[in-house]
């Protein structure tokens, strides 16, 4: 781990695959942390390295990990499917603090409010008066517009364009979508590819098109 200097916070990322591998380009990019490993699933994935990190311990002994290495003091999610990060937030929370791993190219406002947990990538706005809440992903060239509310464990996609209100918990907004202006997300939700919403979005449902529509329930 030669760019890794003395002095930084350790953190271990949670997972292993494509997304903790984003997560580590945004982490060695910000570099404010120091990488110590991953965790994993999979036993056959224990004792392997990504980008040259090792795959440290499986998930369910990432606490004997920690009491083992009191130095390990931080840690991001790598996993991208919501319903896994929802079950996981609460008991990692327990154990490490959630850091923000915040791209250096993206912008946010000091008049903004940042939860914990979040990874924000490159060329990214969060505006003044804007809310974030923990363990949100916003992926490069998407905006968060003024005044606007994002809860916990949120993903705002690629390209998306957001002047609405509100986007409740665990929600998916996906590439290309866009929240007219103070329009309502619900919690548990997902709205499509390419998706324009213009009337509120319930809770626990699926809608897509434009204007989007609400096709099925999302069964959480």
């Amino acid at each position: 781990m030669s760019n890794q200097r003395c002095g930084k916070k350790k953190i271990i990322i949670i997972g292993c695959g494509e997304h903790a591998r984003m997560t580590i380009d945004n982490i060695e990019e910000q570099n404010h942390y120091e990488i110590c490993g991953l965790t994993t699933v999979l036993d056959t994935e224990l004792n392997t390295r990504v980008m040259g990190y090792p795959v440290l311990c499986k998930d369910d002994e990432i606490g004997e990990l920690i009491t083992q290495n009191r130095d390990i003091n931080g840690y991001i999610l790598g996993i991208g499917d919501m319903k896994v990060r929802h079950r996981l937030i609460p008991v990692l929370d327990s154990i490490l603090e959630p850091v923000n791993v915040i791209h250096p190219a993206a912008i946010i406002s000091k008049h903004a409010q940042i939860g914990k947990g979040n990874l924000i990538e490159a060329y990214t706005k969060v505006a003044n008066g804007a809310t974030l809440g923990n363990h949100c992903i916003i992926n490069s060239f998407s905006a968060i517009n003024h005044d606007q509310t994002i809860g916990n464990n949120v993903l705002i996609a690629g390209n998306v364009s957001m002047a609405g209100r509100s986007i409740g918990d665990n929600t998916i907004i996906a590439d290309g979508a866009s929240i007219g202006f103070k329009r309502t997300v619900g919690s548990c939700c997902i709205i499509g590819d390419g998706a324009v919403v213009t009337q509120a979005i319930p809770d626990n449902v699926i809608a897509y098109g434009n204007p989007a529509k609400v096709i099925r329930n999302n069964d959480w």
